[in-house]
């Protein structure tokens, strides 16, 4: 008996992309219809013999906060979803830069109130081969308790472009500093 089970990266608080299709995936019993529903949209598929599932929504256009349902033995909630721009933030020191060590770091944690704006950092894990999951992590919004973590790189860019765009703004940071950039490519 097996639970039907999400990656990490799809919980609570997350930025999917706007106008584009929508693929939420995860893990269930070997052939166990799973449906998801989210905003107006509902689709079911079955797993595989290896309990994989993806299903894939129609496009949405930038908004929110929406509800995630997905059902099968079991139902997962993700709530507080919003559709905006999504983007990875990659590579070394200069993006794992913190805001809390930024110019003007007190004042720029006292003023990043953007709850449009979102980070999920991806927890540090070395592995030989491509791995189905992050060994952690979890979306966290812009505010004054939360901010000093993200990316500066990232967090800056995110707000000119929140400014600028008025749409939700999400952050996946994988930057890992001291890496060698050869292992940043295939």
């Amino acid at each position: 008996y097996s639970n039907v089970r999400l990656p990490l990266l799809i919980s609570d608080n997350m930025v999917l992309q706007r106008e584009k299709p929508i693929t939420i995936w995860g893990w269930a019993d070997a052939g166990e219809k799973v449906t998801v529903q989210f905003n107006k949209q509902s689709k079911a598929a079955k797993t595989g013999k290896d309990g994989k599932w993806i299903i894939t929504l129609g496009a949405e256009q930038a908004g929110g906060p929406f509800v995630l349902t997905v059902k099968g033995k079991n139902t997962i909630t993700v709530n507080n979803i919003l559709v905006g721009e999504v983007w990875v933030c990659s590579g070394q020191s200069n993006m794992e830069w913190r805001v809390r060590s930024s110019a003007n770091a007190e004042s720029e944690i006292r003023n990043g109130n953007y709850p449009q704006i979102r980070q999920f950092a991806v927890t540090r894990s070395v592995s030989f081969k491509p791995e189905e999951e992050v060994k952690g992590g979890e979306w966290k919004e812009a505010n004054p308790e939360n901010v000093g973590d993200f990316t500066a790189v990232g967090y800056f860019f995110a707000r000119e472009l929140y400014n600028e765009l008025k749409v939700p703004i999400g952050l996946v940071n994988t930057s890992w500093g001291g890496t060698h950039s050869e292992t940043w490519t295939s």
